[in-house]
């Protein structure tokens, strides 16, 4: 399956990492025998062959089958030899705002489309503003968010909106429901949250649901939720990840004109008891506050896990995950779609995943996406705006469910 003229159709930055490892490893379980041209790259050869060799051992696979190359997020040049190499990067090095800059410039530099894991508001936010016109003109594709944050709700998004369009209806909300779920959290996600709260120009900047969204534009009323909430029955709790998520959705509203400033979006998780849902308010605000005081910082990360240590596998390998996306049209319907993986957790084992298939996606699949009148084909960009009907394919085959479904008689949760 050779596609593209350049030596790479994937390389992956940050094999050494907690998710880079994990990456490599479904590459080698899943996709070793069809032919993909990837590599692995890191800092430091040597670390990045040890976990090579093992995986391809486990695997059986030809280690030597999979080069790798060595970088420095501070060398721009030796950013720049892996952009032009490959079609794709597939980064997995954070916290992005220290390490993914130079990343991202190689690959608009260098003509090669780009996917990362990043969670990091400011950080995308920057990353557009300095991106987004050259990386349009030039065709090339830059999708931050493409793991757990964000791809579940902003693909989620995109099939009800798709549906209502079908529908012959306009969309004027989507709610996304986080109704069951199990799983982790590593030392690089919260290195990557400590790293944006430490930096004090980031308490500066616009980092409302309109953060993606660029200045000058008429923008909605959506603000983040942080106090129980009801909806259709169910009782609501505020979740963190709605400070990533929204920003994304609302980015894919813009560039696809779902409704722009009359579109609303917004993010919670079900529970069973108002009780239940002042408890997680109350937990969530405890941690935003402990993490928005940087003097907290060095007993935090005495007792959080370190970058490169995350759950253990067993709980990786048996979690899941389940997303209702409840949209409503202009006359008040309601459109359900389900976002949903029953046999990987969401934050490690299934981000890795996720973020795999939208690499291969550009690399693979990269005809349907210049061929399909529904995406955009260059900027930077959101998972649902730029791989759309084409990414949801590859992850229904993957096992994901991304789908309309049909009107629930209650909600399960």
């Amino acid at each position: 399956m050779v596609v593209g003229t350049r030596p790479f159709n994937v390389v992956l930055w940050g094999s050494t990492g907690f998710t880079g490892r994990l990456v490599a490893e479904h590459m080698m379980q899943r996709y070793a025998k069809d032919d993909i041209k990837w590599a692995m790259a890191g800092r430091s050869k040597e670390k990045v062959q040890t976990i090579r060799d093992s995986l391809a051992e486990k695997y059986g696979v030809d280690a030597e089958s999979v080069p790798i190359l060595v970088g420095d997020s501070n060398d721009l040049a030796s950013l720049e030899s892996i952009a032009s190499s490959t079609d794709v990067i597939l980064s997995t090095a954070g916290p992005f705002s220290l390490y993914g800059t130079n990343v991202v410039d190689a690959a608009v530099l260098n003509g090669c489309d780009y996917v990362d894991i990043t969670g990091e508001t400011p950080w995308v936010q920057g990353m557009i503003r300095k991106h987004h016109e050259t990386a349009k003109q030039k065709g090339i594709r830059i999708i931050p968010c493409c793991g757990y944050d964000s791809t579940p709700s902003d693909m989620g998004a995109w099939v009800v909106e798709r549906e209502a369009k079908r529908r012959g209806k306009k969309l004027v909300s989507v709610r996304t429901m986080l109704l069951d779920s199990r799983g982790g959290v590593s030392g690089g996600t919260i290195a990557s949250g400590l790293e944006i709260a430490a930096d004090p120009e980031n308490r500066k900047k616009d980092l409302s649901p309109y953060a993606f969204i660029p200045e000058g534009e008429t923008k909605g009323e959506d603000k983040d939720v942080w106090v129980p909430k009801t909806h259709m029955g169910v009782t609501l709790a505020p979740t963190i990840m709605q400070a990533i998520n929204s920003r994304v959705v609302q980015r894919s509203n813009y560039l696809l004109d779902w409704g722009k400033s009359s579109f609303s979006y917004s993010e919670m998780i079900a529970v069973k008891s108002k009780v239940q849902a002042w408890m997680v308010s109350i937990a969530t605000g405890i941690g935003v506050f402990l993490f928005s005081q940087p003097w907290l910082h060095g007993l935090l990360k005495k007792i959080v896990p370190a970058p490169g240590q995350g759950p253990s596998r067993e709980l990786m390998m048996s979690g899941y995950y389940k997303h209702l996306v409840v949209g409503e049209t202009e006359d008040g319907e309601h459109i359900f779609g389900e976002f949903s993986d029953s046999s990987r957790d969401p934050g490690y084992w299934g981000t890795s995943r996720l973020v795999l298939e939208a690499a291969l996606c550009l690399a693979l699949n990269k005809k349907e996406l210049d061929e399909c009148p529904d995406v955009l084909h260059g900027g930077v960009l959101t998972p649902a705006s730029a791989l759309g009907p084409v990414l949801q394919k590859r992850l229904e085959d993957a096992g994901i469910v991304c789908r309309i479904t049909e009107s629930p008689d209650s909600i399960q949760y």
